[in-house]
C-alpha cells in the first residue's frame, strides 16, 4: 500500500481492492474519460461495469463522472504483489523451475525474487555484507 500512488489509494478506498486492481490492469498508464452516467448504454460505462462490477462501477462513475483521470500503472506495487505470491508459493514447497514457468520468468529471476523483500531491497543484509571481500 505504501508504494501505491495517492490517486490509486483514493480509488481503492472508494471502490475496494479487487475493482481498483481491475481498473489499474485495464487502464494503467492511460487517461480515462469517466462517463457521467447520463447514457445507460454507453460503451465506457458498460466496460466499467464489466471490469468493476455493477455496484463499484456506479460508485466510481458517481464520484468521478465527467472527469478525465490518469490511471497510474502501479508497476512497483504489482511487482511487489507478484513477488510476495512467488515467495509464499516457494515457502509452501513449490520448486523454482515450476515458479519460473508459471510466472514466465527465468529461474535466475525467481532466485533473485526469493532474496528480495517486497517493497524494499534485499533481506536484512546490508550492502557491506553483500560485497565480496577484496583481501
Amino acid at each position: 500500500m505504501d508504494n501505491l500512488p495517492r490517486s490509486v489509494r483514493e480509488i481503492l478506498a472508494l471502490i475496494g481492492l479487487a475493482p481498483a486492481l481491475a481498473l489499474v490492469q485495464a487502464y494503467g498508464g492511460c487517461i480515462l474519460r469517466v462517463p457521467t452516467g447520463a447514457h445507460a448504454d454507453g460503451q465506457v460505462r458498460a466496460r466499467l461495469i464489466g471490469l468493476l462490477g455493477g455496484d463499484a462501477a456506479e460508485v466510481f462513475i458517481a464520484h468521478y463522472g465527467g472527469e478525465r483521470i490518469s490511471i497510474p500503472r502501479c508497476a512497483a506495487a504489482l511487482r511487489d504483489e507478484r513477488d510476495a505470491r512467488i515467495i509464499a508459493a516457494y515457502t509452501a514447497g513449490r520448486a523454482v523451475p515450476t515458479l519460473a514457468r508459471e510466472h514466465a520468468l527465468t529461474e535466475r529471476q525467481i532466485r533473485n525474487i526469493l532474496k528480495r523483500v517486497p517493497g524494499g531491497g534485499f533481506g536484512s543484509r546490508g550492502a557491506d555484507e553483500l560485497q565480496i571481500p577484496l583481501f
